[in-house]
């Protein structure tokens, strides 16, 4: 049978495979096309522009290549991302994508989505390092400026060649002014114990001043404490620091669950779970006013425990390296803490106590070791 005959005999095999064949065309154009719009090297030097800004280096060890499969995205060999003048890097990888967004690559604009980077190594010092260089002086801050997002998958935190943390997780979006920002992060320990942490907040940059509003902030360890907190923060340079947060935290229930009985029950009934210990929780940063140094204030209410202290952070470093540099006969120093706390038990450890309470502030001075009461058979053995 000729192919005009067998056209005649079966029209509609001949029309779905023209079909097949103009669909696999038009597929193939498309590939074209769009490896010709993504060229690598313009969205590399853009994402390296966008890092600079927050003095991190971006530096591969082959030429970037275009993937299309599942999105349009610039792949990258050897990626490491290092402080600026710094040998060790602050995040490698074997390979990352910097994703590019269908509509920006179609009207041939230059804008970087997400940077996605699988199985990386952050080192914690090197993350310490860029923590460190952000202004600390007088004067008006900025918001580094990164219009990408960041995705981080299976992880590994570390400090040099020692591991802290593993399957690390983690997304954010931009960080503009001006624009909602969140962080959603997951890791274990060493112990296979994880946790999660999210952060949602809408930065601005108003009148030379940083405002973080709209914050909301949650924390949970598997099987262990979990926190809500809800407020907004501002920061103008230097100690000009202020926040203002509000929310709980709960607790697990101590000790084993309680049975409702003395005889044995069936295993569905046979014991009831203790009920987990809430507290609702006051934050408050009050910045430096002339004089007075910045002052953290914690109120904490739940389950027979009231805690209304006020600490000097600036204050606590010089605090701690007198008491590391003490005697051991010598009075500790008394730490930059004032106000009250009551609680009805604490636990320390294997220690239990009942009934604390807790004084601090200027007035009260720890007792030294010549104002100690002397023992009564010491007092009369003069006599």
């Amino acid at each position: 049978m000729s192919i005009r005959d067998s056209m005649r005999a079966y029209p509609l095999r001949w029309i779905a495979a023209a079909a097949i064949v103009l669909v696999l065309l038009v597929a193939l154009a498309g590939v074209l096309v769009v490896r010709s719009l993504l060229q690598p090297q313009r969205f590399t030097a853009l994402l390296q522009s966008q890092l600079a800004n927050s003095g991190l280096v971006l530096s591969v060890d082959k030429p970037a290549s275009p993937a299309l499969w599942p999105h349009p995205a610039v792949q990258l060999q050897g990626f490491r991302l290092s402080v600026a003048g710094a040998s060790t890097p602050l995040l490698s990888a074997s390979e990352a994508r910097i994703v590019v967004p269908w509509r920006a690559l179609l009207h041939r604009e230059l804008a970087v989505e997400r940077l996605e980077i699988e199985t990386p190594r952050i080192d914690v010092e090197q993350l310490r390092t860029l923590l460190s260089r952000m202004p600390h002086g007088a004067g008006a801050p900025t918001l580094p400026r990164i219009g990408a997002g960041l995705r981080i998958v299976n992880g590994m935190l570390v400090r040099g060649d020692q591991p802290l943390l593993f399957d690390v997780n983690a997304e954010t979006g931009p960080l503009m002014p001006g624009t909602p920002f969140h962080l959603d992060a997951s890791a274990r320990n060493g112990a296979d114990r994880g946790g999660t942490l999210s952060l949602r907040m809408l930065p601005q940059h108003r009148d030379g001043t940083l405002r973080f509003e709209n914050i909301d902030l949650q924390m949970r360890v598997e099987q262990g404490a979990q926190a809500h907190l809800a407020g907004d923060a501002s920061w103008a340079g230097g100690d000009a620091l202020a926040a203002n947060l509000r929310g709980g935290f709960t607790l697990p229930a101590r000790g084993s669950p309680v049975a409702v009985a003395s005889t044995p029950a069936p295993a569905s009934s046979a014991a009831v779970p203790a009920p987990a210990r809430s507290y609702t929780v006051a934050l408050r940063i009050r910045p430096a006013q002339g004089s007075g140094p910045t002052t953290a204030a914690l109120q904490l209410e739940g389950e027979g425990k009231h805690v209304d202290m006020s600490v000097q952070p600036a204050a606590l470093p010089g605090w701690w390296s007198k008491v590391l540099g003490s005697a051991p006969e010598a009075a500790l120093a008394a730490p930059p803490v004032t106000g009250s706390a009551q609680l009805d038990t604490l636990d320390v450890g294997s220690l239990h106590m009942r009934g604390v309470r807790i004084e601090a502030g200027p007035q009260v001075l720890p007792a030294s070791a010549a104002s100690a009461n002397v023992p009564a058979e010491a007092a009369s053995s003069g006599d």
